[in-house]
């Protein structure tokens, strides 16, 4: 078995720190986390390799299982700690998991609960997992879709390898952890880190708390990592205002900012001489994809940067045929942080790489003579909302048995159309459907329309919805 991701055994890490837990204080050198993973580790003893389901915070305890059932030879799944439990139930039946790890049981097939929360289900005839596969990423974090991204270990220490290069992390950096560890951008935060030997700062505490900045004061953190949302609303807290003098650098992916709040963070970064950084990635390619260097900034304002070391871009027409600069068409990327696939059920685990290294991303975009990539929108049914990755097909599933209804991406917000229901039900619906993704109502507009309009071939039309 090869060495410990990250290489997080090597003896000049071992005395210095590797993550800490802001609410508790409490830090864990990397020599401390070695040994809490061993012991995991030992805790996770399977006759064959397993598929280990972690319903994960921001916690110490939570990246050490992580780690675990990859240094036990399992496969891993993560997935949000208070995932309404209707949704955790269809992945557990979904995916059957031989190990869960959660506060509360999963159901009356498992057993234990200790230590630290990790369930074995009974020994039952399931079928096996590829070699290959370590981690297992949603594709939606909020809806409990089924649909999860198939990692192997080698993905995810080449693109955590890729990002250190890219952004020049090292040892002396302490990033704060505050996106969730099951969505890809926050798990890439800690194990990027981790690759530099730095220490990680984790919190599950929100940014507009004062607890969460007087914590990166406390703390001395020197990077900050945030979705669009999260720095729409740090325009409107205004950071020279805050408690944050410590950070030098930022870094932005999970969708793309508007051009203003770019050049915004840039200029106040560039005042105490650090550095913002724009990004776009994908799960399907681990994280990330592209950087813009921060030195390129203001001159490609408006670019999503260059592809990371060790990838490629290129644009596509219909017809597969490579486009020249300047020129819409498909995104494609080649590199090793490539997933080897989907997966929707257990029996999808022993599927082997079906990619080979090649994702066609499903976005538009326009690559430069220099080869900077321009994102232009995208041609799939997956929308960015407030950061999250949201399958607008499968909130469409959840209101539907009220009746016939269709959903519609529009910026940060999820527009979605009903044939049915008073001002009062509709209100009632989207404070259910609120709760159950656990995104905030104002992310939601629901409107009544008298009839949905369908396509020839009787299908939603999309496009119509959306012109309105």
């Amino acid at each position: 078995m090869p060495g410990m991701m990250f290489g997080i055994d090597e003896e000049a890490k071992r005395a210095g720190p590797a993550l800490i837990d802001a609410a508790a204080g409490e830090t864990w050198t990397y020599g401390r986390l070695v040994e809490e993973v061993r012991r995991r580790r030992d805790a996770l003893g399977a006759p064959r390799k397993a598929l280990v389901f972690h319903f994960c915070g921001n916690t110490l305890s939570a990246v050490a299982w992580y780690l675990a059932a990859l240094e036990a030879g399992h496969a891993i799944a993560l997935a949000a700690e208070k995932l309404d439990p209707s949704l955790r139930g269809g992945l557990l039946a979904a995916f059957r998991p031989e190990f869960v790890v959660l506060s509360e049981n999963p159901g009356p097939e498992y057993a234990g609960g200790a230590p630290q929360g990790l369930w074995r289900r009974a020994a039952e005839d399931v079928p096996g997992i590829h070699p290959d596969l370590a981690i297992m990423l949603p594709t939606s974090g909020s809806t409990g879709s089924p649909r999860y991204v198939r990692l192997t270990r080698r993905n995810v220490e080449a693109n955590a390898a890729s990002i250190r290069q890219a952004l020049g992390l090292s040892a002396a950096d302490r990033p704060i952890a505050h996106l969730p560890l099951y969505y890809s951008y926050g798990l890439s935060v800690v194990n990027s880190h981790l690759n530099a030997g730095a220490a990680t700062v984790l919190t599950s505490a929100s940014l507009i708390a004062a607890e969460f900045w007087k914590k990166v004061a406390e703390q001395r953190v020197s990077s900050f990592s945030g979705v669009p949302y999260t720095y729409q609303m740090l325009r409107r807290l205004d950071i020279d205002k805050l408690p944050a003098q410590s950070i030098s650098a930022m870094t932005q992916a999970g969708g793309k900012l508007d051009e203003k709040s770019v050049a915004h963070f840039h200029a106040r970064m560039a005042a105490r001489d650090g550095s913002f950084w724009v990004m776009y990635g994908q799960t399907e390619a681990t994280a990330r994809i592209a950087v813009l260097p921060a030195s390129m900034l203001p001159e490609k304002l408006g670019t999503a940067g260059i592809a990371i070391p060790g990838g490629s871009l290129s644009v596509e027409g219909e017809d597969g045929s490579v486009l020249g600069a300047d020129t819409p068409g498909e995104l494609v990327y080649r590199g090793p942080n490539v997933m080897m696939g989907y997966a929707a059920s257990r029996a999808d685990l022993s599927r082997g790489d079906e990619l080979h290294g090649v994702l066609r991303t499903g976005d538009r975009g326009s690559l430069d003579a220099a080869g900077y990539v321009t994102i232009l929108g995208r041609a799939k049914r997956d929308v960015k909302v407030f950061g999250l990755r949201i399958n607008m097909d499968d909130v469409e599933a959840m209101v539907k048995p009220h009746g016939a209804a269709a959903v519609v991406g529009a910026g940060d917000k999820l527009i979605v159309y009903c044939e049915f229901g008073s001002p009062a039900q509709l209100s009632e619906i989207r404070a259910a459907l609120s709760a159950k993704l656990r995104l905030h109502a104002g992310a939601l507009d629901f409107r009544r329309i008298a009839k949905l309009p369908v396509s020839a071939s009787g299908k939603i039309d999309y496009a119509q919805l959306e012109t309105q």
